[in-house]
């Protein structure tokens, strides 16, 4: 029973991970929408530019114990 809820668990956090990946590019288009006023479409193409910023100007996080 553990071992079924171990995979439950897994499979679920895939999805969730996968769920956000596909929605934060719309979140980010609605927020500069709202900002400053444009009138960026919702499109898969305007998806998939905001996916290449965030990789090009991604940073990456690091968690380093103390010395």
């Amino acid at each position: 029973m553990n071992k079924i809820l171990a995979t439950f668990g897994v499979v679920v956090g895939v999805a969730l991970l996968i769920a956000i990946a596909v929605i934060f590019p719309f979140l980010f288009i609605w927020a500069i929408n709202t900002l400053f006023g444009l009138t960026i479409a919702y499109t898969l193409e305007t998806w998939s530019a905001m996916v290449l910023m965030q990789i090009f100007f991604g940073t990456t996080l690091s968690f380093r114990g103390k010395k």
